[in-house]
């Protein structure tokens, strides 16, 4: 799941929310996907407003931000 929703922002250029875990921390950031190498993410955080480098190996859950913008708003998709 994760690499498809990284995938989904580079090839996109969509914003993505990542869970992402550096050292004891967990923290949650807002990414765009700006290029996929050998299991480093050079992405742009959107909250920061910087590039920023990720370990893949880190990033332990990726959500589509439509997807939580819309449950948010009470809309979802008839299928």
């Amino acid at each position: 799941m994760v690499d498809h929703e990284l995938k989904y922002s580079l090839q996109n250029h969509k914003i993505i929310s990542i869970m992402y875990m550096k050292g004891l921390e967990i923290t949650q950031r807002r990414i765009q996907v700006l290029k996929i190498d050998k299991g480093i993410i050079k992405a742009l955080d959107i909250d920061k407003q910087a590039i920023r480098t990720f370990k893949k190996e880190n990033i332990l859950a990726a959500m589509n931000m439509t997807i939580i913008n819309e449950s948010r708003s009470g809309k979802h998709e008839s299928y």
